[in-house]
């Protein structure tokens, strides 16, 4: 905890050996406009054989809201299309995706499906490039 007089100098974020993240923001308005959706994941993984996964949803919801149950069905799977088109598709429900200006709940949850499978899609194609490239 920081005292009144205190700020905040460095941070320091170790190197993610091995982990590849990927963040995606859609915005209906402006690119430099707040959005409507913020999806992020970061996968351990070999090709499409995920050991550990983080996977972070904001904007849409309340808070920046980790989706646990979404994380616990990547790890140790060997994520293909079969998985991302039906389990991980249903894993916005994880979540209460919250109405604003940017787009009503329904609208939000549909772009939680989409982006979500798109982030960890980009996360995994990364991984496949780094392992072809050690």
């Amino acid at each position: 905890m920081l005292d009144r007089n205190e700020i905040i100098s460095e941070l320091i974020v170790p190197v993610q050996t091995g982990r590849r993240a990927v963040y995606l923001k859609c915005t209906t308005r402006s690119a430099d406009d707040w959005p409507a959706l913020g999806v992020a994941v970061s996968l351990d993984a070999e090709g499409t054989a995920v050991r550990e996964a983080s996977v972070v949803v904001s904007a849409a919801t309340s808070k920046p809201t980790r989706l646990t149950a979404t994380e616990a069905l990547l790890r140790g799977a060997d994520v293909d299309e079969s998985v991302l088109a039906g389990p991980v598709r249903r894993r916005p429900y994880e979540v209460t995706v919250v109405a604003d200006v940017r787009g009503s709940a329904a609208y939000k949850k549909q772009l939680v499906r989409v982006y979500m499978t798109r982030a960890i899609r980009a996360a995994l194609a990364a991984s496949a490039a780094s392992s072809r490239a050690s």
